[in-house]
């Protein structure tokens, strides 16, 4: 007789684990959506991270270049020009930069003789300018802007979150005036 009781404790134990079966795959769907939107955000923040850092070695190094530029040649105006037609070339991985490159004077303080892709510097790069060049001085800025897609676009925008605009500069001084 005792061993009846047993029987109906086995069948009634199979009985939820069955019915349990069908909640633990509920449960994985929700947890694997879940677990893919926070892979998918954790790989947009390190991309964002990458593409900052990126614009910030492009300007340096554009800068670099063109304050290098002898004053007796046509680089100080042919370079900024090729910054834009081989910038597929600069920057593979982000095909829609913009990147402009001006190269200038400061003259009784305020930044005039602009060369190159820029025709104003922005209230930024030009306070900074000022700030780094003495009267007569010649220097170079580099601009360079992104506008970054989060990569699951659609639910980003579903959820409030749109693209972001990255945006590096440099200004070098490019020679002193004695």
């Amino acid at each position: 007789m005792k061993a009846f009781p047993k029987l109906l404790r086995r069948s009634r134990r199979r009985e939820i684990a069955s019915d349990e079966r069908g909640v633990a795959a509920i449960e994985f769907a929700l947890i694997s959506t879940m677990m893919f939107m926070l892979l998918s955000g954790a790989v947009d923040v390190i991309q964002m991270i990458t593409v900052h850092r990126d614009l910030h070695r492009i300007t340096a190094e554009a800068a670099q270049v063109l304050a290098a530029c002898p004053d007796s040649s046509s680089c100080r105006t042919d370079f900024p020009l090729a910054l834009g037609d081989r910038r597929v070339n600069i920057t593979p991985q982000l095909t829609d930069v913009q990147i402009s490159a001006a190269s200038f004077t400061r003259l009784k303080d305020k930044i005039d003789n602009m060369a190159g892709t820029m025709t104003f510097l922005p209230a930024d790069m030009n306070s900074d300018a000022l700030a780094m060049l003495a009267n007569d001085d010649s220097g170079v800025a580099v601009l360079a802007t992104y506008t970054h897609k989060p990569i699951i676009l659609g639910f980003a925008q579903k959820w409030g979150f749109t693209t972001t605009d990255f945006r590096a500069y440099t200004v070098n001084l490019r020679g002193r005036q004695k």
